[in-house]
């Protein structure tokens, strides 16, 4: 008899089952190859390409998530030692492969009808899984919050709802994948770690409400639900294969292998329909997931769930001036409750209570810390709420007028042409734009914060007239949040931008530079203004010490519309040091939408050098179409 090199499986064969003939032996290894190919059987096992060294193998990173020695390297191995652990018989409860297993044990079982399996008892995994009852998936979009590095792309997680509809949503359980990070690390090690793949990222399941009080509460961000058409067994397969993946780990990267590539992933795993992931080797945007999802019809119902700041600030805008100044009152000072509201009529005194509730409740999140004081006051709010049945009559949040993911695709491509003036000469260039992610605030506002950006990954290849080609431009990371003044919020507008670029010369040389800037905005009928306070690090051997370290203020007017966006920028770096080089830019730029993909960008820049007084300017001019996929 032939073994042919599959010891493991022929081992099976020899204590389990009779022997068989050479002819079959030999169709029962042709078989285990045909099934190790499988996709299916390699989404179980989550294999994929590297997207840089194209090395095919499974991404997850725990030993213990393999039962073959090599079976992080080998879908093959793997598949007999799978085999063979799972025709084991005569085990302890919870012990077997089946139990720690259950996804892959489920779907060998289809391919391998002829073997004797016999399922074994876990008690534990059905435990767990009928305390999920899970009957439906959802995916669960908490959208992108701008002033937290890890939330800026928004995040996916999956609920598992229940057959009954009229159980609280809340009490069920999320399936979510993160970066288990060090508590102690800040914000600038997270995001080192989060992009050089520094932390492990675990599957986990938690009850919903847990999660719900993570983002929406306390992050105050609003949610999107899409309800999954998957059947029952896709479900329950789905169900599975989190039993076997919640105590492993796969590296966590923050532009690919993230949260919203790893749900996808799971996806896979648990439909012979579903083949996502291999559609996001570089990066996976959230919005991009979704409509992966959607344009697979897999997508069923969509709802919209406000935070409570968005509920906050749209009961603000339904209240007179007189019962939004009572609800701050009625947080900020000690005075009698009766006292500060008897002056308002009966709905009123109503709106100014549940107001000055949301209002207490917003600060005790802002604040991440139990306040005593505050909570003794939001608790006599309330109770001056009950005494009173009547409803406040405030008009429910509406729906956005578009979802985060109805907007412009992630990455962009341009071409522009443009005239540079200097000391009375012209010349012209070309330039070819490639950004990878994601968004700025001239781009199409469509389904985006207002005020916001998010850029990584851009570079701008410039053609001169002399025939040089030049790197023009190399932003590494750009984020800009313009939040605006409310009633109730006074957010600090910052941003902060890293990379290489030129200065508008001409023959300017390439500098690298790190741009940090804090300050407020304000929204208006006329449109969103802006005051910062900017410092600039710039390094390169054009300056006088190699170095500039400068600082002056940064002031601006913005206009966003579906089609027209539109800047105008002042910007002064009038004290410095390693080179006293003041610099002054001003610019306009106009964006106007041709589709939901397509736009027309025109900009105007002024830059003037002064150094003891001699001042020297350069102006540039360049009109361009942008093209977003």
């Amino acid at each position: 008899m032939r073994w042919s090199g599959i010891l493991g499986l022929l081992l099976c064969y020899l204590y389990l089952i009779p022997a068989q003939a050479e002819e079959d032996v030999s169709a029962t290894d042709e078989k285990m190859l045909s099934v190790s190919r499988m996709t299916q059987w390699a989404h179980l096992l989550h294999y994929r390409e590297h997207p840089f060294s194209f090395r095919y193998m499974s991404q997850a990173d725990s030993p213990e998530f393999f039962l073959a020695a090599d079976g992080k390297t080998s879908l093959l191995a793997e598949l007999k030692a799978d085999l063979q652990a799972f025709l084991q018989t005569g085990m302890a409860a919870d012990e077997s492969a089946q139990c720690h297993f259950p996804a892959r044990y489920q779907w060998l079982k289809k391919q391998f009808p002829e073997l004797p399996f016999v399922d074994q008892s876990c008690p534990a995994f059905a435990e767990w899984r009928d305390e999920l009852e899970a009957h439906a998936v959802t995916l669960i979009f908490p959208a992108s919050h701008i002033n937290s590095p890890s939330s800026m792309y928004g995040h996916t997680l999956i609920r598992l709802d229940r057959e009954s509809e009229q159980r609280s949503k809340l009490l069920s359980y999320a399936v979510n994948f993160a970066a288990n990070a060090d508590p102690t690390d800040n914000e600038l090690v997270f995001s080192y770690k989060g992009l050089t793949g520094g932390y492990p990222g675990v599957v986990s399941v938690m009850p919903y409400y847990v999660k719900t009080n993570e983002y929406q509460h306390m992050e105050y961000r609003d949610v999107w639900e899409y309800r999954l058409d998957l059947t029952a067994e896709e479900v329950a397969q789905f169900v599975r294969h989190i039993w076997e993946t919640q105590d492993s780990y796969f590296d966590y990267f923050f532009f690919d292998e993230n949260c919203s590539y790893r749900i996808i992933a799971l996806l896979d795993a648990s439909s012979e329909r579903i083949d996502l992931a291999d559609d996001f080797k570089y990066k996976a945007v959230p919005v991009d997931t979704i409509r992966a999802l959607e344009n697979n019809h897999l997508v069923r119902q969509v709802d919209y769930r406000p935070s409570a700041a968005t509920e906050l600030e749209y009961k603000s805008t339904q209240s007179s001036p007189a019962v939004l100044a009572a609800s701050r009152q009625l947080v900020d000072s000690a005075d009698d409750i009766e006292n500060i509201i008897a002056a308002l009529d009966e709905q009123d005194q109503i709106r100014a209570l549940e107001l000055g509730y949301a209002y207490a409740r917003y600060l005790s999140v802002k604040k991440k810390q139990a306040n005593p004081v505050l909570r003794k006051r939001t608790l006599a709010i309330l109770s001056a709420r009950s005494k009173r049945p009547d409803s406040a009559g405030f008009d429910p949040v509406p729906l956005p007028q578009w979802r985060d993911d109805e907007g412009h695709l992630t990455m962009r491509a341009g071409v522009h042409g443009g005239m540079v003036s200097e000391a009375d000469e012209q010349r012209g260039f070309a330039e070819l734009r490639l950004r990878m992610a994601y968004h700025d605030i001239l781009d199409p506002l469509k389904g985006f914060v207002p005020g916001s950006q998010i850029q990584m990954g851009q570079f701008d290849v410039r053609f001169r007239e002399d025939g040089d080609i030049r790197l023009q431009n190399a932003l590494i990371v750009d984020v800009l949040s313009l939040s605006h003044n409310t009633f109730f919020q006074s957010p600090v507008a910052w941003g902060v931008s890293f990379g290489a670029e030129r200065f508008a010369f001409y023959d300017a040389e390439l500098y690298a530079y790190l741009k940090v800037a804090f300050g407020k905005a304000w929204l208006g009928d006329a449109g969103r203004f802006y005051a910062l306070g900017e410092i600039q690090a710039l390094a390169d051997n054009q300056f006088e010490s190699g170095y500039q370290l400068s600082a002056g203020p940064r002031l601006g007017w913005l206009w966003q519309s579906e089609q027209l966006q539109a800047q105008l920028q002042a910007n002064w770096q009038g004290l410095t040091t390693g080179d006293d080089t003041e610099r002054t830019q001003l610019q306009g730029t106009l964006g106007y939408g041709l589709g939901a993909n397509t736009q027309l960008r025109l900009s105007a820049q002024r830059q003037l050098f002064s150094v003891d007084g001699e001042a020297q300017g350069v102006n540039q001019l360049s009109a361009g179409f942008k093209w977003y996929f």
